[in-house]
């Protein structure tokens, strides 16, 4: 009883933070709010709804829109519940492993207290549920049910593509056992899942879907610098860092735990387009992997038992004061409701603007999409799927509320009302007129939220 409860302490205090801190944001989060709504309002993803990712979670974010009521902070709040999850999980599999308490409860608190968790899950995206089919997938691995794991490591793989590493690993780990009873079950289990999930597409919307997935996603170019996201990762996450290395030297006695290491490097810096955010794929299985670490240092190094968990605590207290100080607040929105007011005061037939807000005020408004664009990101410009001047004009002659990031530094004499590269600003400027400017902190220039009227 005292071990469950102090795993209920680490993770209710988890979710106690999340709670006090939940809140909507400039987020890829209002996007799939978005599709949730769209789906409810009979669309299909593909061939009505431009979508680059495979769609399990097109469903799952499409229950979470129902069952909570269609609300947005309660839709934010389901990445901390997942996480929650994934966290009972890592410590069942470990406790199963090990029978050892202190390795179990501190791999939990190696992941839940990770910045990589702490950072990521104030979003709802996918990657958490993709870490609960992957971790699932793990889990009925180790107990023999091949099918099962072969059913949600798929569902994982559709939810996020760039779990793509986990079941290369699971299928490589597989082949080295030489099992082939096994590994047929597992690719039933695999193709059985997809079967089911991207049946309808590809009978209704193949052209759209082939498009969207293979034509879009897989030539995205590289967004962010490879070498600045794996500093952070190190930096930040220290811990993980070093079971990433002793995972691929102690790969003899643990072939999964190095296969996954070193298939996630080859990903790292194979696909171009990596983000911090991606790096959660592994997150979950370097802190399973704790225990091999544990038992190997405490071993050779003759440690009391409780020296490498109190090194891990410091780490978590230490991740948990900076995400507190310096990045809980990044990206919140506390003008949600002043944007929606004014927008509905205004009447407008149309809105358009920055995809990681507009989508969200397309929903909350009810108010349609100018020429029916719900996700206007950058690089669909840059790859003529949209054309801003064609979008522009048609903003300015029509009923249409423009939004657009904005920055404003009085201190260094800058003002900037539009940072977007989807407007034609100058003819904005010319024919709209800035209506609201609510503050936001942004991780980039950004730090207003300017709304335009242009009638």
């Amino acid at each position: 009883m005292k071990k469950i409860i102090l795993l209920v302490s680490v993770i209710s205090s988890f979710l106690i933070i999340k709670i006090v801190n939940n809140s909507v944001r400039l987020s890829d989060t209002n996007i799939y709010f978005n599709i949730a709504y769209q789906i409810f309002q009979g669309k299909l993803l593909y061939k009505d709804i431009f979508f680059s990712n495979f769609p399990f979670f097109s469903y799952v974010a499409s229950l979470y829109y129902f069952l909570m009521g269609k609300n947005i902070e309660f839709f934010y709040f389901t990445s901390s519940i997942e996480v929650a999850i994934i966290t009972v999980f890592i410590y069942l599999i470990a406790y199963r492993k090990t029978k050892n308490f202190i390795a179990s409860i501190t791999s939990s608190l190696l992941y839940i207290f990770s910045f990589m968790i702490l950072s990521t899950s104030d979003h709802q995206t996918g990657v958490f549920m993709a870490s609960l089919f992957a971790v699932l997938s793990y889990y009925f691995l180790q107990e023999k049910k091949l099918l099962l794991s072969g059913v949600f490591i798929a569902m994982s793989f559709l939810t996020k593509a760039y779990f793509l590493p986990i079941i290369l690993s699971l299928y490589g780990f597989l082949i080295f056992k030489k099992d082939i009873r096994k590994l047929i079950k597992f690719s039933i289990g695999i193709a059985t899942a997809s079967a089911i999930v991207l049946l309808p597409f590809i009978l209704y919307a193949q052209k759209e879907f082939f498009s969207d997935i293979f034509g879009f996603s897989l030539t995205r170019p590289a967004g962010l610098s490879k070498m600045n996201i794996m500093w952070f990762f190190i930096i930040r996450d220290f811990p993980l860092f070093l079971l990433l290395l002793f995972n691929i030297v102690n790969i003899k006695k643990n072939i999964l735990f190095g296969l996954i290491s070193i298939s996630s490097i080859i990903f790292f810096f194979g696909y171009q387009d990596i983000y911090y955010l991606y790096l959660n794929f592994l997150t979950p299985f370097l802190c399973i992997s704790f225990y091999e670490f544990y038992f190997f240092f405490t071993r050779k190094l003759n440690l009391q038992k409780m020296v490498i968990p109190s090194i891990i605590f410091f780490f978590a207290f230490y991740n948990l004061f900076i995400y507190l100080s310096s990045y809980r607040d990044l990206g919140k929105l506390h003008g949600i409701d002043r944007i929606t007011k004014k927008i509905l005061e205004e009447k407008p037939d149309f809105l358009y603007g920055a995809n990681d807000i507009t989508p969200l005020l397309l929903v909350l408004t009810g108010i349609p999409p100018l020429e029916n664009v719900n996700d206007a990101h950058e690089y669909f410009f840059t790859r003529n799927v949209y054309n801003k001047e064609f979008l522009t004009n048609k903003a300015v002659k029509n009923k249409t509320i423009v939004i657009a990031h904005g920055a404003n530094y009085p201190q260094y004499n800058i003002k900037q009302d539009i940072l977007d590269n989807i407007f034609v600003k100058e003819t904005i400027y010319k024919s709209c007129k800035n209506i609201l400017s609510v503050p936001v902190l942004s991780e980039g220039n950004t730090n207003r939220i300017n709304l335009f009227k242009c009638y």
